[in-house]
C-alpha cells in the first residue's frame, strides 16, 4: 500500500484524484464482496447452504469491506499529511532544507573540492593548448599581440595554487558545523550559536567573524549566464586567540550578531535571491582556516528576545582590531574642542592592487582589439569602461581626505596631488552621520562614511574603509565631536 500511495514530490494531493485512485483500487475488492454476498443470499434462500460455506462467504465479504475501508483510510491519511506539510511549508519555509531543519549547518563537502580540481584541470588543459598551438604560429607571422594569450596559463598557475591550499585546508580542518541556538534566526533579533571545528585552532592574531546579507542575481541567456552578488548589509567581529577548547582536537567558536529588521528573508533555494552568509576565518601556521555557512534568517510573528552577547569576553578591543588590520587612519584632538580625522592615500593597498590588475587586463584587451582593427563602436564602449575603471583606481591610490568636526561646523578637505576641494556644513544642518556599504569585492565590503543634511543632501566624509568596527567607531567619534547624543 505504501508503494501504491507514494508521492514523488511534496505537492499537495488533489482530493478528486485521490478519490478516483481509491475507487479504482477498491473496485476488485468491492466486486468480490458483492459476489460473496449474492452467493450467501442466493444459497441461503434456497436452503442449500451449510454452515462452513456460509462462514467462508461471510468472511470473504467482511475482508473485502475491510480492504476497501483500508484503501480509503490510507488515501484520506495521505491527503491530511500532504495538506499539513503544505501548511508547514507556508508557515515554516526553513524546514524545506534538511540542514536548516536539523539546526546543524555544515560547510561545503569534499565534493566541492573535487569539482574545483576538475575545473582547474579543464582550465589548464585549454590554456596549455592555446599557448602551444595558437601562440607560436602567430608569433612566427609577426603578430606580437598573441602574447596576450599567455595570461591564461598564468591564471591557471594561480588557480592550481589556490586549489592546493583549499585541499590542504580541507584535510586539516575537515567539515565544520554551525549549531544554531534557535532555528531560524529572527529578523530584528540575533543570530546565535557555535561553530564546531574538528581541530584545535591556535590563531596567530585572532579570529574574524563576518555576517553578510547578499542578493544573488543571475542574468543572461542559457548559454551566457552571469551571476552577480550585491552586499546589502554586513557586520563583523574580531575574537581573541584564547577561544574555548572542547577537547584536544576540537574548538568551539561562539557566534552572536544582532540582526536588522528592515532586510529581506533568506531564500530557501541556493540559486537567486537573498542569502545570509556567516564566515569565520583565521590565519594559522600552514593553511589558513576559513568556513562559510548559509544561515536562515526569517521574519517571525512574535518579537524576538534579545539575549546577552556571549562573545563579549572574547572580543578584541578597538586598538587591537586597528593593529590587526594595519589601520593608517589618524584621529587627533583640535584646540577648539573638536577632532581631526586624517584618511591618507593608498591606505588599502590590497584592494587598490587588485583593482589595478583588473584595469591593466582590461586595457590589454582594448590594445588587442585596436591592434586587430576591431569595429569602432566596440572600441568606444570598452574604452569608456576602461576610463571609469582607471578613475576608480586613481582614486584608490591618490585620494586623501581630512575631516575636521567641532560643535559649529564639519569641514571636509579632499586632495588628489595638487588638486584640492573643500566643503563645509554647519553643525545645525546635520541630521545624521552613518557608515554604509560602498564598494565590494567578492564577499568583502568596504564602507563609506556619509553626513546627511536637513535638505536631503549627502556629503562623503571618507571612502573604502575595510573594517566595519572601525567605521562604526569613527562615526561615534564624529558624533561625540559634535557634542550631541549618538
Amino acid at each position: 500500500m505504501g508503494l501504491i500511495f507514494k508521492e514523488t514530490d511534496n505537492k499537495p494531493v488533489d482530493p478528486k484524484v485521490a478519490r478516483t485512485r481509491a475507487m479504482l483500487l477498491s473496485l476488485p475488492f468491492a466486486l468480490l464482496g458483492i459476489f460473496a454476498l449474492v452467493l450467501l443470499l442466493h444459497d441461503g434462500l434456497l436452503g442449500g447452504l451449510n454452515r462452513q460455506k456460509a462462514m467462508g462467504l461471510l468472511s470473504a465479504a467482511i475482508v473485502s469491506g475491510g480492504l476497501i475501508a483500508l484503501i480509503f483510510g490510507i488515501s484520506a491519511k495521505k491527503q491530511a499529511q500532504s495538506i499539513s506539510l503544505a501548511e508547514i511549508d507556508d508557515e515554516k519555509p526553513w524546514l524545506k532544507r534538511k540542514n536548516w531543519a536539523d539546526g546543524q549547518i555544515t560547510t561545503s563537502s569534499r565534493k566541492a573540492g573535487w569539482l574545483l580540481w576538475i575545473f582547474v584541470g579543464f582550465w589548464c588543459a585549454i590554456s596549455a593548448a592555446i599557448s602551444l598551438v595558437v601562440v607560436p604560429p602567430q608569433l612566427h607571422q609577426g603578430n606580437l599581440a598573441a602574447l596576450i594569450a599567455l595570461i591564461f596559463p598564468v591564471i591557471g598557475l594561480a588557480m592550481i595554487f589556490y586549489a592546493l591550499n583549499t585541499t590542504r585546508a580541507w584535510r586539516k580542518f575537515g567539515r565544520s558545523i554551525f549549531a544554531m541556538s534557535a532555528m531560524p534566526a529572527a529578523s530584528g533579533g540575533t543570530l546565535q550559536g557555535r561553530i564546531q571545528v574538528q581541530t584545535r585552532l591556535q590563531p596567530e592574531h585572532g579570529l574574524h567573524l563576518c555576517l553578510s546579507c547578499v542578493r544573488r542575481t543571475t542574468m543572461g541567456a542559457s548559454n551566457n549566464r552571469q551571476t552577480s552578488e550585491k552586499i546589502l548589509w554586513q557586520d563583523e567581529k574580531w575574537l581573541r586567540a584564547d577561544l574555548p577548547q572542547t577537547g584536544l582536537n576540537a574548538t568551539d567558536i561562539p557566534v552572536f550578531f544582532r540582526l536588522p529588521d528592515n532586510l529581506p528573508e533568506s531564500a530557501v533555494s541556493s540559486g537567486d535571491g537573498i542569502h545570509w552568509k556567516l564566515e569565520a576565518s583565521a590565519k594559522l601556521r600552514g593553511p589558513d582556516f576559513h568556513a562559510a555557512f548559509d544561515v536562515p534568517v526569517f521574519k517571525l510573528p512574535e518579537p524576538p528576545a534579545i539575549a546577552d552577547d556571549p562573545t563579549a569576553p572574547f572580543q578584541m578591543s578597538l586598538d587591537e582590531i586597528r593593529r590587526q588590520i594595519h589601520s593608517h587612519i589618524q584621529v587627533n584632538d583640535l584646540p577648539d574642542g573638536g577632532k581631526e580625522f586624517i584618511f591618507p592615500a593608498a591606505r588599502n593597498p590590497g584592494f587598490a592592487s587588485g583593482a589595478t590588475i583588473v584595469c591593466l587586463i582590461w586595457t590589454g584587451i582594448i590594445a588587442v582589439l585596436a591592434w586587430n582593427r576591431a569595429p569602432l563602436p566596440f572600441l568606444l564602449v570598452f574604452s569608456a569602461v576602461d576610463l571609469l575603471m582607471g578613475a576608480f583606481v586613481f582614486d584608490l591610490w591618490f585620494r586623501r581626505s581630512r575631516v575636521a568636526v567641532n560643535p559649529e561646523v564639519v569641514t571636509i578637505h579632499r586632495a588628489w596631488f595638487a588638486f584640492k576641494k573643500e566643503q563645509r556644513l554647519p553643525a545645525g544642518e546635520i541630521t545624521s552621520i552613518a557608515s554604509e556599504v560602498g564598494a565590494t569585492a567578492g564577499h568583502a565590503a568596504y564602507h563609506d562614511l556619509k553626513v546627511r543634511a536637513r535638505d536631503g543632501k549627502e556629503l562623503m566624509l571618507a571612502k573604502n574603509l575595510d573594517s566595519k568596527p572601525e567605521a562604526d567607531w569613527l562615526v561615534r567619534q564624529m558624533i561625540a565631536a559634535l557634542k550631541r547624543p549618538a
